[in-house]
């Protein structure tokens, strides 16, 4: 009796055991965060000289999170028409259509850049942050980021005038909390889509293979990367370009985005070799679309259909 009372207490003792070192692999879940406007209606943000909401700013939400959205119209001087960026439901349909677009800075190739940003910016123009679940809360130190991924449903729309890139623009700083972007903060943007020729401002880095999911399919895909030391002056932040060699103008894509804001520090570090990824925070995650103007004249777009975010 006392034999089998062991034997019984040992399988016991075993179950229990090998239930709480397998238990974490079968209730751990995937943090999938959705990100656009899944309580449906229709909600429109407008971006016009005469009205003075060249950056209008709205906020969407989803069950988990909530995203900023603005046009973004930084280099907008004056001009007849709109940008117009309108959810459907989930889906963000952003319309540009200006006519005698007069830039502030007429040698940039860049008239703005309306999207949704995600994570806090405490600088201009958004000065705030949006709702983050607890499995994702911006800003952390990019040391400590969790492997995640990103993944764009869209389209874009090219009638008239320049898209410039259809992109992620992601923000790194050393002060979590600053309210002005300056050398040594970084820009990370991952051009998915691009018509724009670079200056000789931007240092050829090298080519990073990662692969990437189009429609399902894991695909390969080169890209080549871009630094440009200083944006718009000698104190100004440091960009790092990756630049797409697929020309994804629409689609389903899954980029491996904890992989690529990491690695950027390798190619920093062939300009700055004193910079360290310690350093720094990710703060926020835009998307949006970069657009110029022909001769004062662009009709452009693009559709968002869905943004999620995988760790």
């Amino acid at each position: 009796m006392l034999i089998l009372l062991s034997a019984i207490f040992l399988i016991i003792f075993i179950t229990i055991i090998v239930f709480i070192v397998l238990l974490p692999n079968y209730s751990k879940n995937d943090c999938i965060i959705t990100l656009g406007n899944t309580y449906g209606g229709e909600f429109s943000i407008l971006g016009k000289y005469q009205s003075d909401s060249t950056y209008a700013i709205g906020m969407v939400y989803s069950k988990n999170a909530s995203l900023f959205v603005s046009p973004f119209l930084w280099n907008l001087k004056t001009a007849l028409g709109y940008t117009n960026l309108t959810y459907r439901g989930n889906t963000l349909v952003v319309n540009v259509n200006f006519t005698n677009f007069e830039k502030i800075n007429s040698n940039l190739q860049v008239d703005g850049y309306p999207g949704v940003m995600y994570g806090q910016e405490d600088w201009f123009p958004f000065a705030g942050r949006t709702l983050m679940p607890s499995c994702f809360v911006l800003p952390v130190k990019v040391i400590s980021l969790p492997n995640f991924n990103s993944t764009l449903s869209y389209k874009i729309n090219d009638n008239r005038g320049i898209i410039d890139d259809f992109s992620y623009d992601i923000w790194l700083t050393q002060n979590p909390n600053t309210t002005y972007i300056q050398f040594p903060d970084v820009e990370i943007m991952i051009w998915l889509y691009h018509n724009e020729t670079l200056s000789d401002y931007f240092v050829k880095a090298g080519v990073m293979s990662v692969n990437i999911m189009v429609n399902g399919t894991v695909i390969q895909d080169d890209f080549t990367v871009y630094i440009l030391p200083h944006t718009g002056s000698s104190n100004g932040w440091i960009g790092v370009y990756y630049i797409s060699q697929l020309e994804l103008s629409a689609g389903n894509i899954t980029v491996p985005m904890s992989t690529l804001i990491k690695d950027s520090f390798n190619y920093i570090r062939g300009v700055f070799p004193d910079l360290q990824t310690s350093a720094y925070y990710l703060n926020a995650i835009q998307v949006g679309m970069e657009f110029n103007d022909i001769n004062g004249v662009v009709n452009v777009g693009y559709t968002l259909y869905n943004w999620t975010i995988t760790i």
